[in-house]
């Protein structure tokens, strides 16, 4: 029997994407868990500074490309696993949203140990904002 039925991925980048589908995600999608993989983009259109088309094309560039990265993580997955792209500002905001919305009981991150880490970081964001499970799961640096 599954403790979560539902867990979102959120991931930084492909090789994040990679490290939490092949050692995280396996393990709870054998104890029953849906798997869905999401990635957070930065909303350029809700700054609403100026009306430009440059910023449409650089706001359909990322998502383009994140959706792209999402495709081929899941391409070679051995179970089931759901996309979701999270065009935001609001990123805290967005993600609880998406987590009620979708039934999600579990919200797994990566961390890596980077340089201004402590500063950079959004893991404890969500940790404090959430109100599901937060699971973070560090990421050697190769």
């Amino acid at each position: 029997m599954s403790m979560y039925k539902h867990a979102l991925i959120l991931l930084s980048d492909e090789s994040d994407g990679q490290f939490l589908l092949q050692s995280v995600a396996q393990s709870f999608h054998e104890q029953g868990t849906a798997i869905t993989i999401g990635h957070l983009t930065s909303d350029y259109r809700e700054l609403d500074i100026a009306s430009d088309s440059l910023t449409k094309d650089h706001q359909s560039a990322d998502v383009i490309a994140a959706k792209a990265m999402l495709s081929r993580l899941v391409q070679p997955a051995r179970f089931p696993v759901d996309v979701k792209e999270i065009v935001t500002i609001r990123r805290l905001r967005d993600v609880e949203v998406c987590v009620t919305e979708a039934g999600v009981d579990l919200v797994i991150m990566g961390h890596r140990n980077r340089l201004f880490g402590m500063i950079s970081s959004h893991s404890i964001e969500f940790i404090n904002h959430l109100t599901v499970d937060v699971l973070i799961k560090h990421i050697t640096t190769h």
